[in-house]
């Protein structure tokens, strides 16, 4: 099933030699390519800047090494832009959307319901919805959907039978609520001492766009709940997340969630208008009183592409120009795009009391979601 090739710097390297003199038009094709040059480096170097390593005490969990790694999601959000940009480049990057999917594939939870855990060997942690979702996407669109159905449909049974809500969400955490494994058992614990029970809406949104890629008939009930769940939790059209920060994450996760299932068109625009009206006046967007920074830049991009073009809007190239001006002068040549927060882990939930904020940022997810965002605009 897969055929991989060892020296992924050959295409790098044919991917430099496309960029262009700049010029208004060849401006966006460069920033995408930039960002994908940087992507296949960090590909090439084992995805180091990339996983998330976090302590955790063997005095406090089963755990043989304190630090543990987690890298899944990271590289499922890093290939779902491989496969965008693979249509763009003639089918260069089909060796590395290959040996990705193989790791995805592999880095499975074994045993229980299977699925996946944001820190694989990490045993309170639960399987969850919104890797589940993410993996199932890029499997899907990246051709393995035949190879791969088996290990979706338990974790969706499981999520879909023992953990929805009253709110027509569901929990994020894939644990049956019957016939527990002792490893399930302990799961349960800490979700309720640690990780933290409800609805979330960005884990929601992920899961309504991964069904409508793996089967929308099937699960259109499902479907009309989530959307349902989604339209009653914006906030003036937006939607803040839980495990994100701020709310272009959250919002660009629902407008392409109601959009890929033929949503409420009303909702789309509205939802787009909050995020064109949120823009700073240096052409960027920004965290709640911060400066404007590339990733948030580019997640209301994407939300604004998602959202006109489910409209059949056209953007105004002169508007959008200024944010590409600020994304442009925001690339360094080293590095691509700057590092800035993006997952947000609030400790302390069940008990009501968030004391803890725990932030990974990587300045490879920002080129991720960059790239994908100037994609958008050739």
């Amino acid at each position: 099933m897969f055929e991989i090739d060892k020296n992924q710097n050959r295409v790098g390297n044919l991917i430099s030699q496309k960029i262009q003199p700049a010029n208004d038009k060849n401006i966006w094709k460069n920033l995408f390519l930039n960002g994908i040059h940087h992507l296949i480096n960090e590909h090439d170097d084992g995805y180091v800047n990339t996983k998330h390593v976090m302590p955790f005490s063997p005095e406090v969990f089963l755990v043989t090494e304190e630090f543990q790694e987690g890298d899944i999601f990271q590289r499922a959000l890093i290939l779902d832009t491989f496969i965008d940009a693979n249509t763009t480049l003639d089918n260069e990057l089909e060796n590395i959307i290959a040996s990705e999917a193989k790791y995805l594939i592999e880095s499975r939870r074994k045993q229980g319901v299977g699925g996946w855990a944001y820190f694989p060997k990490l045993r309170e942690l639960p399987p969850d919805a919104d890797d589940l979702a993410q993996i199932m996407q890029v499997l899907c669109r990246s051709g393995y959907k035949k190879e791969t159905i088996s290990l979706f449909e338990e974790p969706l049974k499981v999520l879909f039978r023992d953990q929805a809500n009253a709110d027509n969400g569901w929990e994020s955490w894939i644990i049956p609520k019957e016939n527990q494994s002792l490893e399930e058992q302990l799961q349960t614990v800490w979700v309720n001492k640690a990780w933290g029970t409800g609805s979330d809406i960005d884990v929601v949104a992920n899961v309504l766009y991964a069904l409508s890629i793996y089967d929308k008939d099937r699960f259109s009930k499902e479907i009309e709940q989530g959307l349902s769940f989604l339209y009653n939790n914006h906030e003036q059209y937006s939607w803040k997340s839980t495990w994100y920060y701020g709310k272009n994450y959250g919002t660009y996760m629902s407008i392409r969630a109601i959009c890929a299932n033929n949503g409420d068109r009303k909702i789309i625009k509205k939802a787009v208008d909050f995020l064109i009206n949120s823009r700073k006046s240096d052409g960027g967007w920004a965290l709640e009183n911060e400066t404007s920074t590339s990733l948030q830049t580019a997640l209301a991009l994407l939300g604004i592409h998602a959202g006109n073009k489910y409209l059949g809007i056209n953007i105004d190239p002169s508007w959008i120009e200024k944010s590409r001006v600020f994304l442009q002068e925001k690339y360094k040549d080293a590095s691509g795009w700057e590092s800035s927060p993006f997952i947000r882990m609030p400790m302390g939930r069940p008990s009501g009391y968030v004391h803890t904020i725990l932030t990974y940022e990587s300045a490879t997810i920002t080129n991720n979601f960059v790239t994908k965002a100037c994609q958008k605009f050739i």
